[in-house]
């Protein structure tokens, strides 16, 4: 493992330690990513955590855990959508799930591209992967998926969840 992936690890680690512990960096800490850009949605998701833990099994739901501020997880909450912290042991994942209308969609579609997430064609729909954080990004029928987990190192990695997720989002129609 490159240094540099050690350090951008560490980084997401950080991160989600801070979710996972329910505190955010103090008043000296630097932002890794500009805000997400306000969002407005269609739709309320209605898809429950407990849904997508059945659906992906060997994770657990902390009900205490919820995405921390800033993630894209908290941002598809707050619009009425869905989002969940899932443990394995030390790994986590963080899911979130919500239907932008067209504009929120073109403005997180710009967010993910200007802060390093590259086109991953490999993905469903039209999707964004970055590497270093593990964070992928999925655009499909009005619905914006975003999963997060510092175990994913290539959108191959993430192709099975979001399958599920999708089958599960699919459900609710």
């Amino acid at each position: 493992m490159s240094a540099y992936r050690i350090a951008a690890t560490m980084v997401v680690l950080g991160v989600v330690g801070s979710v996972v512990a329910g505190c955010a960096g103090g008043a000296g800490s630097a932002p890794t990513r500009v805000p997400v850009p306000e969002l407005t949605s269609t739709g309320e998701a209605g898809i429950e955590c407990d849904e997508l833990l059945e659906a992906l099994p060997g994770w657990e739901l902390d009900p205490t855990l919820s995405p921390g501020p800033g993630t894209p997880a908290e941002a598809a909450l707050g619009v009425g959508g869905t989002g969940c912290v899932l443990s394995k042991g030390d790994t986590h994942l963080l899911i979130g799930i919500a239907h932008p209308d067209e504009a929120s969609a073109t403005a997180l579609k710009n967010y993910f591209l200007s802060n390093g997430l590259v086109s991953a064609e490999e993905l469903d729909g039209t999707a964004y992967f970055d590497a270093v954080t593990g964070d992928a990004e999925i655009f499909e029928d009005g619905r914006w998926i975003t999963v997060v987990s510092d175990s994913f190192e290539s959108p191959s990695d993430v192709e099975d969840v979001v399958a599920t997720i999708e089958g599960v989002s699919a459900a609710h129609g």
